[in-house]
Formats: C-alpha cells, sequence, structure tokens
C-alpha cells in the first residue's frame, strides 16, 4: 500500500487536470500560464455563447471540447517544463 505522501503527491499532480474538466482557464492560471489561459477563456466564452444558441449548441460543445483539449495539452507542457529545468540545473556543472 503507497505511503499517504505518495497519495497525497498523487492527488495534488493531478487534480489540475480534474479542475481543467471544469474551468479550464482557471486550472491554466493556476499552473501559471496567463496568457494560455487568456485564450483558453475566449474558448470558453464563445462555447457559452454557442451553447446559449438551441441551434448551434452541438457547435458548442465541439469548441468547449477544443478548449479543454488546449488546457490538458498546455499543462502537461507547462509541468514537462518545469521538469526538465529541474534536471538541467541538477546536471549543471558550475
Amino acid at each position: 500500500m503507497p505511503s499517504p505522501d505518495a497519495a497525497s503527491a498523487y492527488i495534488q499532480r493531478h487534480m489540475i487536470y480534474f479542475i481543467a474538466l471544469f474551468c479550464s482557464p482557471l486550472a491554466l492560471v493556476l499552473s501559471g500560464r496567463p496568457f494560455a489561459a487568456l485564450f483558453n477563456l475566449i474558448l470558453y466564452v464563445i462555447s457559452i455563447a454557442l451553447w446559449a444558441t438551441i441551434l448551434f449548441a452541438h457547435a458548442g460543445f465541439v469548441v468547449w471540447a477544443l478548449a479543454l483539449l488546449h488546457a490538458v495539452l498546455v499543462i502537461h507542457d507547462a509541468r514537462e517544463y518545469r521538469r526538465m529545468r529541474r534536471i538541467m540545473a541538477a546536471t549543471r556543472l558550475d
């Protein structure tokens, strides 16, 4: 059975993706990507506007799915970038 610290780290590492499912611009701000969050907020607002019209509700879902996909990819990229920076700092030969 994993230790409580390992379980807590797992939850913290993956909770940002859960937040992205419901409010992707907030997840991007929390992951430190404000400009990506602004672009995602624009997609989110367009999605809500399309959902508000009965005629384009399906298009609203597609735009929301694109915003979610954008958020997940940017969050993953931000995590990988931080990981790469840690590895580079650890292997620096100063």
